[in-house]
């Protein structure tokens, strides 16, 4: 097997949502067969694994059903089915379902259901007992089969009679129905070839805190705190993270008070409204086996006691190669791409846009072709140019420089200009300082030319006088020029 490199495009590729419209070619009597429920006596045909817990050795079922309102049916994988190997099955059943298996009728009928996989983190699955052992007996060394293959190795659907629901060709799915059950048919779904509903890209950095990258957004880029959300990250169970901000359909559960973000958020999300297709997010990753990770996966700058490696740690971090060894956390910044049901098709509109795809059904074939790698690399890059704006593109600042002179400024601008400037970035100053969109919006509103105003806060970021910040808002640009750099190098 060749070997992968750290900059693998597959190395940032974390969660994974795949979704398709399906049928039962029986009605579901095989899936209700392997799934248990507690309304029924057991069979022994049931699908079940083996799993360590508190090192004892533990058996349980790997799906559930559940009768649902008037009679529909919902098919899930168990929580501990997904904590052992790393993604979650579910398909969702109308009532309709559930009188064909009870009502002796003569014809059957295709009923539509709704089927997702949900792979919360791929590359928290690379790193399992499990993926190694599959790899050692069945591994190919090409992504699509090797995700399909161990999908299927611990759920095999083909088993379950489920195919594909074809909207234009209701004959064609009704005479499937009609052949003998041990019949071939090419309609079967398979887990390669669902749509590619959701993918989270993602980049691991040296370590910041939540607290410094949001003041540290209120010096740079155009968004400030706009379309800014204070966000909560389970990482406490192997599972998808959970978004809790001041949405109109969800509770606000996580609050800034007083300048500062409580101690219960610890990243931050950028996106445009409840439902939106592409969502930024900056949340602090605890890592379940650090060294391994940092070994092996994003590594945007490991140094192993090089001189030069470890100067330059201490120049643009201020920190020392044993004090980032000893981190019990790191920061990681994440683009989510989803397609929205009854909204916008983010995954599609993304490969369509970037290489002009005519398919209208994007798959995990192209997630992993090596043609459309680049999807990765340029999205982690633009929205990272897109928040933070010109100001990452160049050098980092060395920790310890002097602050800027402000006499300086003003005889450089001139007095009443100069004035101007330092009495915003007075504005700007501490924790509880305004942002620069805020101090433009409230410019405005007190009654200053949009013009002047605009060409004063655009002088101000060029010119780089916000960039004078403190030691922490320092070191936290520096991390995001890293990773901004390093994304140069995916491939």
């Amino acid at each position: 097997m060749s070997k992968i490199t750290d900059y693998d495009f597959k190395n940032y590729i974390d969660t994974i949502a795949l979704r398709e419209s399906v049928f039962f070619k029986d009605s579901g009597n095989k899936i209700l067969q392997v799934c248990y429920s507690k309304n029924k006596t057991e069979t022994g045909l049931e699908w079940n694994f083996k799993y360590k817990n508190s090192g004892e050795w533990c058996k349980d079922y790997k799906l559930n059903v559940q009768t649902t309102i008037y009679g529909g049916r919902l098919f899930k994988t168990t929580k501990e089915f997904v904590n052992e190997y790393g993604f979650h099955l579910q398909i969702k059943a109308p009532p309709a379902l559930y009188k064909q298996q009870v009502m002796n009728y003569k014809v059957l009928q295709p009923v539509k259901c709704s089927m997702s996989i949900t792979i919360p983190s791929l590359l928290e699955i690379y790193k399992t007992d499990a993926w190694d052992k599959y790899q050692a007996k069945s591994g190919t060394n090409n992504n699509v089969d090797d995700v399909d293959g161990y999908l299927n190795e611990h759920l095999p659907i083909k088993k379950l009679d489920i195919l594909v629901w074809d909207a234009k060709n209701h004959t064609a799915m009704a005479n499937e129905i009609k052949r003998d059950a041990d019949s071939k048919y090419r309609n079967v779904v398979e887990y390669k070839n669902m749509e590619l509903a959701q993918i989270d890209m993602c980049v691991n950095t040296l370590n910041s805190d939540v607290s410094s990258f949001y003041n540290l957004l209120k010096y740079v880029g155009d968004y400030g705190r706009k379309n800014m959300k204070l966000y909560h990250n389970n990482i406490d169970m192997f599972d998808a993270e959970m978004t809790m901000g001041n949405y109109k359909d969800r509770t606000q559960v996580v609050n800034q008070v007083g300048g500062s973000i409580s101690t219960k958020a610890n990243g931050l999300e950028f996106r445009r409204g409840s439902k939106s297709s592409q969502v930024v997010k900056f949340y602090d990753y605890t890592l379940k086996g650090r060294k391994y990770q940092v070994d092996n996966f994003l590594p945007i700058y490991v140094s192993s006691g090089n001189k030069v490696a470890v100067d330059r740690l201490n120049t643009y971090y201020g920190k020392t190669t044993k004090d980032i060894a000893e981190l019990k956390s790191t920061m990681r910044y994440e683009v989510s791409i989803r397609n929205i049901i009854g909204g916008n098709k983010g995954v599609k509109e993304l490969y369509q846009k970037n290489f002009n795809i005519e398919q209208d059904k994007i798959t995990m074939h192209h997630l992993f072709d090596d043609k459309y790698s680049s999807v990765v690399r340029t999205t982690l890059k633009n929205y990272l140019y897109n928040i933070f704006g010109d100001v990452i593109t160049e050098d980092m600042h060395k920790i310890g420089e002097e602050s800027m002179n402000k006499w300086e400024l003003i005889e450089g601008e001139g007095f009443q200009k100069g004035l101007q400037i330092m009495a915003i970035l007075q504005l700007m100053d501490g924790d509880n300082g305004l942002s620069l969109p805020e101090i433009k919006k409230k410019c405005i509103e007190a009654g200053g030319n949009y013009e002047s105003v605009r060409r004063l806060m655009h002088r101000i970021k060029t010119k780089g006088y916000s960039s004078n910040w403190n030691t922490d808002r320092v070191v936290a640009m520096n991390v995001i020029k890293e990773v901004y750099d390093s994304l140069d190098k995916v491939k």
